[in-house]
């Protein structure tokens, strides 16, 4: 090991000693005194229950982009609503972009869900025209391909458009876009216009859909269609890619209302969109939606082998690549006969959660034990973190989650000495 960095694991801490430091500490963010938050004994750090190996080289590769501003850090956050809505993800773009050395390269990929008349991150601006139908993983009876954003947006209305304003995704200008997705004819084919000018793709590469160029100084883009046949040809739109050069970090939220691990194992694309950014960090929030069943229909075995191969597909992708598991926050479980109680599935689900990462060396965020374990979410509701459907949070407690997960993963950053 190089003399210049020597990270050393203690129990649930990471301790850094360094002969140099070329950049200040990661800044931490401030978590407010909240009573309803149980951060006692460490459960606001990083839990390793198999070890840190898997983490010790990640934490090196964030080292050295601190110090130097050189690389790329790949990072993607799945999961169900509390992704899909995007306060709890753009929290951590925010605190990520304070980083001295870790500057934003790319903005992950983007869906047009109000198109499809569902819920949107308000972090960027995704304007639309014309008829849309959407596909999500959720729907049991759907056949359509679907990939990393678990959604489709179909059309076949000639005057359809989609609008992207490029200002709003960030601090770092794309130089080009990439449109994933398929026409039911080869003639069925998106189109990029620019202040007047329609775009040409570029020459094909080895990655998934068409790249446009972004002409600099612009600051909208307007998507259209062309060979669209009404109720005949279709155009399937699974995501914007916008494409950047340089250094920094990607943060991609894929989340679906609803979604569970059978949704994303129905993405057969996953594991060929995952290419525009292999993952170093993958940052696992799927749970809640597969333990809000009935107590006696929970399979914890399943659960856990559901992770597996959803973990294998994504290794295929990127080897070497480290697993976060956000565990299950207390809720009220939402089926008919057991409403408005808290889900004893819950408790199951996180010590699922800790056998797979002890077994694959992961790590874990607890947020069942943060908020007090079963029942707690009452008092996170009096507070107003949470919603009175006791399963979702508020504004104010997605930020907190935000703050709490990002300070968890710069903890080990933070303890260095010089």
């Amino acid at each position: 090991m190089k003399e210049r960095l020597i990270i050393l694991f203690c129990g649930l801490h990471l301790l850094c000693v360094c002969e140099a430091w070329g950049q200040k500490e990661p800044r931490m963010s401030n978590i407010p005194q909240v009573s309803c938050l149980h951060t006692d004994g460490g459960l606001d750090s990083l839990q390793f229950p198999g070890g840190h190996n898997q983490f010790y080289t990640l934490y090196i590769y964030i080292d050295s982009l601190l110090r130097t501003g050189k690389g790329r850090l790949n990072i993607l956050h799945i999961g169900g609503s509390h992704v899909q809505g995007g306060m709890f993800t753009h929290r951590m773009r925010l605190n990520l972009d304070s980083l001295g050395g870790l500057r934003p390269a790319g903005r992950g990929m983007l869906f047009p869900y109000r198109a499809i008349k569902t819920n949107a991150p308000a972090d960027y601006v995704l304007s639309s025209g014309g008829a849309w139908h959407g596909i999500r993983n959720v729907q049991r009876d759907s056949t359509t391909l679907l990939g990393l954003s678990g959604a489709c947006a179909t059309t076949s209305d000639t005057t359809a458009w989609l609008g992207l304003n490029v200002r709003s995704i960030g601090p770092t200008t794309p130089c080009r876009l990439r449109i994933l997705g398929q026409g039911s004819t080869p003639d069925a084919r998106p189109y990029l216009v620019s202040r007047g000018d329609t775009l040409q793709p570029l020459p094909a590469d080895s990655l998934p859909g068409l790249s446009f160029p972004i002409p600099q100084e612009t600051d909208s883009l307007t998507i259209r269609f062309q060979g669209l046949w009404p109720d005949s040809i279709t155009y399937e739109l699974r995501g914007l890619w916008p494409e950047t050069e340089g250094d920094g970090f990607t943060y991609t939220a894929s989340g679906i209302n609803g979604a569970s691990l059978p949704s994303w194992l129905k993405c057969g694309l996953l594991e060929e969109e995952l290419m525009l950014a292999p993952p170093q960090l993958v940052i696992m929030g799927i749970g809640i939606n597969d333990a809000n069943v009935p107590p006696t229909a929970f399979n914890p075995e399943k659960f856990k082998e559901n992770y597996r191969e959803l973990m294998r597909r994504i290794r295929r992708v990127s080897p070497q690549c480290c697993f976060l598991f956000i565990t299950n926050n207390d809720c009220w479980l939402n089926v008919r006969g057991y409403r408005r109680r808290p889900n004893l599935n819950t408790r199951r689900a996180v010590q699922a959660m800790n056998e797979l990462a002890a077994e694959s060396g992961s790590a874990v965020f607890d947020c069942y034990r943060l908020m007090g374990g079963h029942a707690s979410s009452n008092a996170w509701v009096r507070a107003g973190l949470q919603r009175r459907d006791h399963i979702h949070f508020s504004r104010q407690g997605y930020e907190l989650w935000g703050d709490l997960l990002y300070n968890a993963l710069m903890k080990p950053l933070a303890h260095l000495d010089n």
